[in-house]
């Protein structure tokens, strides 16, 4: 059992918070972080060295009882207390306090690096710090374009909360490239002097988050607050990289999910699945989980979850290894991610729809984990990422590690788009140009090719049983399928011949399947049972009538 499995019967996580308002449901996140952050534990060292127990945090199931809850832990654990406690470790002992306060969320800490008109130019953002001749810092926001954007900057619960915050560093007149700084934003009930953050209205779909628009007004920093030097680099871009470090951390980190969002849904597809009947020719009542059209998507995502769980193990390893050039650890992650969230929002959008009317329902987890998805993608820029790793793959900046099984159908089919790219660009005198041109449009499919050869392979190093790795295979040649045809590899009837025969062996282990990604625990969507369903429905607010007289109920008690 996972170390918070016992959270899910906790008041955090109980269904009435669905009728919560937004700032409530808000708020709330920020406690169901907290809880799932104490119950993993997580420590200085593992923060600083990403444990095995740092990656697992992401993976647990509990993490969808809130959407946002996620996004808050990798925010402070990862990008905020691991900015920190790579200075706390080396030279400034002074911050091991605030890592202590940040890990057991005493305070809040958020990160804002991405300004609302930059976008991913990020080295060229235009907050400033600028040192004062009494050595404070004067941090300040030109513009209102120049805004830090996202970054739930409001006062929240009384906690205090404390950002790492980046700016270009100015001393003297000179610029001297950009640099985080440790700012006091408020302290839970007020922002801090020369400080404002305006609440954003929520994301469609997506759960409750406040993320805001954030500010400076020529706020006083003291000399500590600089995190790093001020001495100008010769090699400031790559500095500023380096003071990023976490954002690839993150780029894996937060892909993770996408694993345990397939669990979840394709438990809950198939339980509903198994309870719906409708009334067959003869009729008799029969499980719609029986047509072809339901079972199909349903095996799809619960291949895709093995698989996606063996590749993380394998991903965290390559990751991990500092013998790797940082870029192609950053690569594997990029791979991952959008493979990752690919799979999720695919498969979550087609099994929320096979539920009919209940798929579009948040009680149900389906409509939200595909909107959280979908945001990770977006906020993560899926497409960016693809696109740079792409470009510098083909001008032979770095690479990542190459199949193991050169002749699988799905190594074939990533060599066969690089060849295609490299001979679209060949042809051209100017490679951007023809990268622009030719190339960039594909980036995400040949990214895709990349991750889904890294799974098949690793799935198969691993033993995943052979039914669902055939049906990964099938589910991700059909995301190219003209490629296969035009080069001969398989018509599309052997195709549906292969998918047919591996779903034909997977549907007789689907509770085999089921029990083994060890997930019930964790699912509070009621339409898996009728003893579900039936205490769903009790908590509903109730409008009837009596004796002719309007009435509402609420947890039985009549109020006329």
């Amino acid at each position: 059992m996972r170390p918070s499995a016992s959270l899910i019967t906790s008041e955090l996580f109980q269904i009435r918070s669905q009728f919560h308002s937004h700032e409530a449901r808000a708020s709330l996140a920020y406690d169901r972080a907290k809880a799932i952050g104490l119950a993993y534990g997580i420590t200085l060292q593992d923060t600083l060295n990403l444990s095995h127990k740092f990656w697992d945090m992401h993976t647990d199931p509990i993490i969808w009882a809130d959407g946002a809850a996620i996004a808050l832990i990798t925010l402070q654990y990862n990008l905020v207390a691991g900015t920190i406690a790579r200075h706390a470790a080396s030279d400034r002992p002074d911050l091991l306090s605030v890592v202590s306060d940040l890990l057991a969320f005493r305070i809040i800490g958020q990160f804002c690096l991405t300004e609302l008109g930059r976008g991913l130019d990020i080295y060229k953002m235009k907050t400033r710090a600028t040192l004062l001749p009494s050595g404070e810092f004067d941090l300040h926001t030109p513009t209102a374009n120049d805004a830090k954007f996202m970054s739930a900057t409001i006062p929240v619960k009384g906690w205090p909360c404390v950002a790492v915050v980046f700016a270009q560093l100015y001393v003297d007149g000179e610029w001297r490239g950009p640099r985080p700084f440790l700012v006091n934003l408020n302290d839970g009930y007020r922002m801090s002097e020369g400080i404002t953050a305006k609440l954003l209205p929520p994301r469609g779909g997506s759960w409750a988050f406040n993320h805001s628009l954030t500010s400076f007004n020529h706020v006083r920093l003291p000399q500590s607050a600089i995190l790093g030097k001020l001495e100008k680099s010769l090699t400031m871009h790559s500095d500023f990289m380096a003071s990023i470090w976490r954002i690839p951390v993150s780029t894996l980190a937060l892909s993770l999910p996408g694993i345990s969002s397939l669990q979840i849904s394709s438990f809950i597809s198939a339980r509903y699945s198994l309870r719906r009947h409708v009334t067959g020719p003869e009729g008799k009542p029969t499980p719609i989980i029986s047509f072809r059209s339901h079972h199909a998507p349903l095996f799809e995502a619960i291949a895709q979850s093995f698989v996606l769980h063996v590749m993380y193990k394998w991903a965290v390893r390559t990751f991990m290894d500092e013998k790797l050039d940082i870029r192609s650890r950053h690569g594997v992650a990029i791979c991952i991610k959008v493979v990752m969230v690919q799979h999720s929002q695919v498969s979550n959008s087609t099994l929320s729809e096979r539920m009919g009317a209940q798929g579009l329902f948040d009680y149900n987890r389906l409509t939200n984990i595909h909107f959280d998805m979908r945001g990770n993608a977006i906020e993560g820029d899926v497409l960016g990422l693809s696109t740079r790793l792409i470009r510098d793959i083909l001008e032979y900046s770095y690479s990542v590690p190459l199949t193991s099984r050169p002749m699988s159908l799905l190594a074939q089919h990533e060599t066969g788009l690089f060849d295609e790219a490299f001979e679209a660009i060949s042809n051209l005198s100017n490679f951007a140009e023809g990268f622009s041109a030719f190339v960039q449009p594909n980036a995400i499919n040949m990214v895709q090719s990349i991750g889904h050869r890294m799974a098949y392979d690793a799935a198969i190093d691993q033993d995943v049983p052979r039914c669902l790795i055939d049906l990964y295979l099938c589910s991700a040649m059909k995301t190219d399928a003209a490629w296969y045809v035009e080069r001969g590899a398989l018509t599309r009837k052997e195709m549906a011949q292969m998918e047919g025969n591996a779903l034909n062996a997977a549907f007789p282990r689907l509770e085999e399947f089921l029990q083994m990604m060890e997930v019930e625990p964790y699912i509070t969507a009621p339409v898996i049972s009728d003893e579900h369903w039936e205490k769903f429905t009790e908590m509903l607010p109730i409008h009837s009538s009596w004796l002719g007289r309007p009435v509402r109920v609420n947890q039985g008690v009549a109020k006329l």
